[in-house]
């Protein structure tokens, strides 16, 4: 679910090499920064999101179906993070949906669980829930049946809500399972690193 680029380098002068790694690393960044997260040794996109949002003051939820709590995971994984993360939903079923979370079943049944439209309404959900400034949803079907949607496998809606609005976005992770789940909340932890950056 991430790309990690390594540049090496050999010689016996470890300053010269050092430079002209340096060098390259300079010219790199420009063309990838759209999608330049940081350097590995620095810090993880969960720290850094996490960094960004103490400092700004601002929370986060999430409400998981697909991704099983592995978002709320990856964030609580690191020390400090109740300073920014107030919880997660894990709406696996499609009832917690409706009943926890709040999505309308007509939005359920004209869309399909797997669905923008019902992403965009879970992370809504949870962001009034916990009365969170940010909030991320996931609806997917991870296989190897398609479960109470029609979606193909790998099919998967991630939504944002930020304080202002929320938008949703589609993907198609292949047909693995623990890949599709990694790649889902790889991606979720991207998104929203690119809204609040």
């Amino acid at each position: 679910g991430r790309v990690r680029l390594r540049l090496s380098s050999k010689g016996f002068d470890k300053s010269a090499v050092m430079d002209s790694i340096n060098a390259q690393i300079d010219k790199l960044i420009p063309q990838i920064s759209d999608v330049f997260v940081g350097f590995e040794e620095d810090s993880s996109m969960e720290q850094i999101i996490g960094n960004q949002l103490i400092k700004r003051e601002q929370t986060l939820a999430v409400a998981e179906s697909c991704t099983g709590g592995g978002i709320g995971a990856q964030c609580t994984a690191n020390p400090g993070a109740s300073r920014y993360f107030k919880g997660g939903v894990i709406a696996y079923d499609t009832k917690i949906k409706t009943e926890v979370l709040g999505v309308d079943d007509k939005l359920i049944t004209r869309h399909s669980v797997v669905s923008l439209e019902v992403a965009k309404a879970m992370a809504l959900g949870v962001q009034n829930l916990f009365g969170s400034d940010y909030a991320i949803a996931t609806t997917g079907n991870a296989g190897p049946d398609k479960g109470d949607s029609d979606a193909e496998v790998g099919t998967v809606c991630i939504a944002i809500a930020t304080p202002k609005n929320v938008f949703a976005q589609q993907f198609t992770f292949g047909k693995h399972r623990v890949r599709i789940t990694t790649k889902a909340v790889n991606m979720a932890l991207t998104l929203l690193q690119k809204e609040i950056f």
